[in-house]
C-alpha cells in the first residue's frame, strides 16, 4: 500500500472511530498544546479553530458524528490515484529530497510531474491534525517562535511539512490504536499559528459591523488574517485567513486574557441580538467552501451549531 492509500486508511478509521476514547484522544492532544502555549513569552491565551471544535459544544463534551463529507473527501483520493495508474510518483521523491526541501509548496507546487490533486499538501490535507492558535502579546511574538518550536522539538511534536511519510504512517498507527480501542502513544500532527494580541483585538472589534455591511449589501463578510504558521518552520502562507469564517464556525477560546474574554462575548451578544440563527446561516454559507456545506448536512452538526448560536444571544 502506498502513502497515498495510505492516507485514505488511516484518515477513513479515524473518522468512523468516534467513541469516548477517541473523544478523550482529542481532548489529550488539545490540553497537550495548550499547556505547552502557556510556557512561552507574551501568552495571552489561545484558540482551537476546524475539527473538532465544530463538531463538539464549546466545552469540549458530547458525541462525535460521523461526517460523511469527509469520507467522500478521503476516497475522492483513491479516484485521482486511479486514474493516475494508481501510482503516487511523490512517494520517492519525499524520501530522497525532504530533507532539502524548505516547505510542500516551493517545490511541489510547480512540479509538473504530477496532477495537482495529487501533490503531497493535496494528500496529507486528509490526515486529521489539531488547529490551534497562540495569542501574542505583539512585543512577544519572536520570542514565542523560537520558544514553541524549541518545546515542540524536545517533545517529538511535528507538522505534518517536516516529514510527510513518516505522519502519514504515525497517524495509521493512531487510527488502528482507537479502532483497537487503546489510547494512542503519539499525537496528531500539529497545525500551529501565532497571533498578535493587537490584531486579534481589532479583528473581533470588526466581526459585528462587517457582517451587518454584508447582510445590507448580500456580499460575502471577508475580515483578512494573516498569522505566522508553523510548517517546518514558522512562515507566513501565500494567502490570508477569512476571520469572519473562523468566528463564526468553529472559534473557542481558551484561558484569554479579560478585556479580550469580554470583547468576544459581547461581539458574540451583539450578533445574537442583530441577527437571527437563519440569518448569520446564510452568512456563514456564503464564506464558507462547498466542502463545510456538505459537513453541514450532518444533522447533528447542524444540532451543535445552533446550540453555539443560541448560546449567543445570553
Amino acid at each position: 500500500m502506498n502513502s497515498c492509500k495510505k492516507t485514505v486508511y488511516a484518515s477513513n478509521i479515524f473518522e468512523k472511530e468516534n467513541n469516548e476514547l477517541k473523544r478523550r484522544y482529542l481532548l489529550l492532544n488539545i490540553d497537550t498544546i495548550k499547556t505547552i502555549m502557556k510556557l512561552v513569552p507574551g501568552y495571552c491565551g489561545c484558540f482551537g479553530t476546524g475539527y473538532p471544535f465544530y463538531a463538539l459544544d464549546e466545552n469540549l463534551e458530547g458525541d462525535l458524528p460521523v461526517i460523511n463529507e469527509q469520507l467522500r473527501y478521503n476516497n475522492e483520493l483513491l479516484k485521482e490515484l486511479e486514474n493516475n495508474n494508481s501510482d503516487w510518483a511523490c512517494e520517492k521523491c519525499l524520501v530522497e529530497n525532504i530533507s532539502q526541501m524548505p516547505d510542500l509548496k516551493q517545490i511541489c507546487k510547480p512540479c509538473p510531474r504530477i496532477v495537482d490533486s495529487l501533490k503531497p499538501r493535496k494528500v496529507i490535507n486528509r490526515l486529521p491534525d489539531i488547529d490551534m492558535w497562540l495569542v501574542c502579546a505583539d512585543d512577544k511574538v519572536e520570542e514565542a517562535k523560537q520558544s514553541l518550536k524549541k518545546i515542540f522539538d524536545a517533545l517529538g511534536m511535528h507538522t505534518s511539512d517536516v516529514d510527510p511519510l513518516k505522519t502519514i504512517n504515525e497517524v495509521v498507527e493512531i487510527a488502528e490504536d482507537l479502532q483497537n480501542g487503546k489510547m494512542p502513544k503519539k499525537l496528531l500532527p500539529l497545525d500551529v499559528h501565532i497571533i498578535e494580541y493587537s490584531k486579534l483585538n481589532d479583528l473581533i472589534n470588526s466581526v459585528p459591523s462587517t457582517l451587518a455591511i454584508a447582510r445590507s449589501l448580500n456580499i460575502p463578510p471577508y475580515l483578512p488574517i494573516h498569522p505566522v504558521s508553523l510548517r517546518k518552520d514558522w512562515q507566513y502562507d501565500d494567502t490570508a485567513y477569512n476571520f469572519i469564517f473562523d468566528f463564526l464556525f468553529s472559534l473557542t477560546p481558551f484561558d484569554w486574557e479579560n478585556i479580550l474574554l469580554k470583547k468576544i462575548n459581547y461581539a458574540r451578544m451583539i450578533l445574537g441580538q442583530t441577527f437571527s440563527k437563519e440569518e448569520l446561516l446564510e452568512l456563514l454559507n456564503l464564506v464558507s467552501s462547498d466542502s463545510v456545506k456538505r459537513r453541514f448536512e450532518t444533522p447533528q452538526l447542524q444540532r451543535i451549531y445552533e446550540r453555539r448560536l443560541d448560546s449567543w444571544k445570553k
